[in-house]
Parts: structure tokens; sequence; C-alpha cells
């Protein structure tokens, strides 16, 4: 059987089952232990994960190194840890932390519902923010994406009822643990990281590729040897997401045309974003991850504007 991308009825029942319910606790202590296969002592409702003290907010569960950093971080208000040494704290007792935590990693990632969307090789963080900023518009805020450069770290961080997840890989170890549904790539991805991804991807999944990066060809044979479906972005006639224009606006930034898969469509683009071609993999990913294109274009035009909150949009 295929393991696609969520699909929209699934992703709408998410949002339903969510809207007017308190917030659930992201691990509990009994599920933490059978998941790493450790011990638990006491009971705890943690919300977040961290490994570091100074990352330690109200509710988190915390991995520690040795006893000092684990009572700085229930200092500051960790409220479970996992440790090689009982504490008089609730924690889970496990042989090793680094184990125990890609065990967690392992277990969020098979309970997850949401569509998982794996992104390298951009050399600035505006694409993969606007994706972020996409994907948050088209669920009303159920959009998952970590600022947590450590995969596992980030990845145990997913709350099951989350209906997109977007994390980047740089040359993470443990990419095949992450099982993308979607991989989007930028033109400064390695060789290796684009080929790892590719052959990574699940069956029935896609890969937005750049189709003017010289190594298209070997990522887009990894991808489809993966079961995946590809679509290249870029200036080549050959792309299916092609940039045909980019002319400056009237007040400010771009107003880009392009082509995606025979329609043609134009769109604002923010100043700030940067290269136009990376405009297009955020379209591309968005149509993979079968999301709205209008809260695509929505993100595009306001990338790297600061905001309070991130505003929603109903789900296309």
């Amino acid at each position: 059987m295929s393991a696609q991308p969520v699909p929209t009825a699934t992703r709408r029942a998410i949002i339903e089952e969510s809207e007017g319910q308190a917030f659930r606790p992201l691990w509990r202590a009994h599920t933490v232990a059978l998941s790493v296969g450790g011990e638990a002592h006491g009971d705890f409702a943690a919300h977040s994960i961290a490994m570091n003290p100074a990352d330690v907010t109200a509710g988190a569960l915390y991995f520690a190194r040795g006893e000092v950093d684990a009572i700085a971080a229930i200092a500051r208000g960790a409220v479970g840890v996992v440790t090689t040494r009982p504490l008089r704290a609730a924690h889970v007792l496990v042989n090793d932390i680094d184990e125990a935590l890609a065990r967690l990693a392992r277990a969020a990632r098979n309970r997850a519902r949401a569509t998982i969307v794996a992104h390298a090789g951009f050399d600035c963080d505006a694409a993969p923010l606007a994706l972020a900023d996409a994907l948050d518009r088209a669920s009303r805020g159920l959009a998952f994406a970590p600022a947590e450069a450590d995969l596992n770290v980030a990845l145990a961080g997913l709350a099951a009822d989350r209906s997109h997840a977007l994390f980047g890989l740089a040359g993470a170890p443990a990419l095949e643990t992450l099982r993308p549904h979607l991989f989007v790539a930028g033109l400064e991805t390695t060789r290796e990281e684009g080929a790892r991804a590719g052959a990574a991807l699940l069956a029935g999944g896609a890969a937005v590729l750049p189709a003017d990066h010289p190594d298209f060809a070997l990522w887009r044979a990894a991808a489809l040897d993966a079961g995946a479906q590809v679509f290249g972005y870029g200036r080549k006639a050959s792309a299916d997401i092609r940039l045909l224009d980019a002319v400056r606006g009237p007040n400010g930034g771009w107003l880009v045309t392009a082509e995606m898969i025979g329609q043609q469509l134009c769109f604002s683009l923010s100043d700030r974003f940067g290269d136009a071609r990376a405009s297009l993999a955020v379209l591309g990913a968005m149509r993979a991850a079968g999301a709205s294109l209008g809260c695509a274009a929505l993100a595009l035009q306001h990338a790297g504007e600061e905001v309070s909150t991130m505003p929603t949009a109903m789900a296309g």
C-alpha cells in the first residue's frame, strides 16, 4: 500500500477534531517509557522536548546528560526528565540517552498523521519560512515547523494531530527515521543530500527539485526509484513549474509569472525573498502536499515580514 501525503479530507478532519478542544499533552510518562524501553517513575504531561537547560520552557520533557543539567532543567520548568540516573522528580530511567531520544523520535513519526515535508539546500531561510507560513495558513494553525536543528529532537516534538510537518535536513543522519512524504530541494542542495533524500521518500510521495541544477537527473532517478512523483522547477523549458517572467512592482517587490504543469499563474513576491526560482519550489511543494495555492501566494507576498501571530486561512 502506497504511503501518500495526507488527503485533504483527512486534513480537514484533523482540523475539525482539534478546534475548540483543550491543548493536548505531547507526551505522558507512561507513553515515553513504552516508546523508549525505559522505566517511568512518577507521572508528567509534557508539551515540548529539550536537551539544553537554556531551551527549557515550562512543561518540557528534558533529556539529561547528567544530574546537574537535569536539576537545572527542572528549575526552569521541566515537568519530566529522561535520565540514566534516578532523580527526586518525575523521570523515565533509561540505559542510553541518545538511543532513547532516537526511539522517541521513531515513535513520534510512527504515530504522526501529518504529511511529512523535508527541505534542504536553500541559501537563505526565505523559502522554508514561506512554506511554513503557507502550510500554517492552509491548515488553520495545525502545521509544525520546528526551529530545532537536531532532527531527532525536532521529530520527538511532533504531536499526533498536526496536519503538515516541515523539517530541515542539513545532512541529518536521522533522515531514514523521518521517512518524508515530500522532499523540496533548493539550488544549494549537495549531490549526496539530494540523492539520500530522494531515496528515503515514501512510495506515493513526491519530490520538488530544481530542474536547473546539474544533479537534477540523479536526484530525479533516486526519487522515481523510491516510487515518488517528481516535479522540476526553474527556467528550463522542460521544467514542470517554469519561471516565465519577473518584473518590479509599482510599490516594490516583484510580479512573477510562472507556468505550472500547463497552467499560467501570476503572484506577488516580497523584496526580501531573493531568487524568484525558490518561490516556485514553495508553489510546487504546496501542490504536491495537496494544500492551498492561494495560501502559498499570500505567504510569498509577505515573505520576510515580521508578524506577531501566524495568519490562517481555510484549507484548500
